[in-house]
């Protein structure tokens, strides 16, 4: 089973659980194959998220898929709720923040501490990145064995840490700020410094998560801003990894890239930019193959991704011919199928 967004929904997904009314009433029945006019009914619902069959189930390893889109029922929340911080100032607070960092909390440590998130590069609004940039820091926190109450203050640092940007006058999505004009730069870089001020009042955010807010672009030797500092604060370092991370394959605040060029990007500056442990632990938690990626292997031979291992760099691959390469994959074709983990002798060459 998966969750999946219904904004994405195309028909013939199959329900792993019911749709249900407010009353508890069961609309839609599990087992039930979707069509087009059931999702628009769903949608008219206000249904942002359902719980799917999986056709890559029972091809798995035993370290299942972490699918990034469970937390897609956040995203509408975090823009609910930072929206009307922004319009309608004091008279609106955050704290509602509070609760949505304790259920992430909870949910990611119900997951497992070996799994893959399966993330693809993306074109994201600041609502998604938010919500992203935190199922991220709070795995890799996880990971550290970092405790409760320090993964809370870390997923209250990220669900706020762009909230300055809302406030500066430039573009920032999808745009390289290495070539923007001095005045630009200077606008965008403000974006740490206003979300720390428009946060001040808030006194029910931690002092750790208030400095996330302002240092999540400061780099390891200190080149980055607003003050070029060095982050000390493992808080601070896990979140200015897992948000360029982000920025790089969702197109936030610099061009987007593929997961695998920002992971490569990452490695490349280690104790640069970024803490090593820290970005250790993020490559062991993201699958640098998505599923549904076109890959070449050493052998020359094509396939597509269909699911994950524990080995983030060797997922379970199904190998394309002329008969499958241009119609829909057969799962059920086993002759064709390779978990790379196993494959001593074969790995993935390149993405095509």
């Amino acid at each position: 089973m998966r969750i999946r967004a219904v904004n994405v929904l195309n028909g013939g997904e199959i329900l792993a659980e019911p749709v249900v009314t407010e009353k508890n009433e069961i609309l839609i029945p599990k087992g039930t194959v979707l069509k087009e006019e059931y999702i628009s009914l769903i949608k008219s619902l206000g249904v942002e998220s359902l719980m799917l069959e999986d056709p890559y189930e029972n091809y798995e390893d035993p370290n299942p898929i972490i699918v990034s889109s469970r937390l897609d029922k956040y995203v509408e929340k975090v823009r609910r709720l930072m929206e009307g911080h922004i319009y309608h100032g004091a008279s609106k607070s955050l704290k509602e923040f509070e609760i949505i960092a304790n259920d992430i909390v909870r949910e990611i440590d119900e997951l497992p501490l070996d799994g893959i998130i399966d993330i693809k590069e993306r074109n994201a609004n600041l609502y998604d990145h938010t919500v992203m940039v935190t199922l991220l820091s709070v795995m890799v926190a996880k990971k550290l064995k970092l405790d409760n109450k320090k993964k809370y203050n870390i997923a209250v640092g990220c669900l706020l840490h762009d909230i300055g940007i809302r406030y500066i006058t430039v573009q920032y999505e999808n745009r390289n700020f290495d070539n923007a004009e001095p005045v630009e730069l200077f606008e965008y870089k403000k974006h740490t410094i206003l979300g720390y001020s428009a946060l001040e009042d808030e006194s029910w955010i931690p002092p750790i998560s208030m400095k996330m807010i302002l240092c999540h672009h400061e780099n390891m030797n200190g080149t980055g801003f607003p003050m070029k500092q060095k982050n000390k604060e493992i808080e601070c370092k896990i979140i200015q990894a897992c948000d360029a991370f982000d920025c790089y394959i969702s197109g936030m605040e610099c061009k987007r890239i593929s997961v695998q060029e920002a992971l490569n990007m990452m490695m490349s500056e280690i104790d640069v930019k970024y803490d090593k442990k820290v970005v250790n632990n993020l490559i062991s938690s993201v699958a640098r193959y998505p599923v549904g990626t076109t890959v070449k292997t050493n052998e020359q031979a094509r396939a597509v991704v269909i699911s994950q291992t524990k080995d983030p760099e060797n997922p379970i691959i199904m190998l394309l011919n002329a008969e499958n390469e241009n119609s829909d994959i057969n799962l059920e074709n086993n002759l064709n199928k390779m978990n790379l983990m196993l494959e001593k002798n074969i790995s993935i060459l390149q993405v095509v």
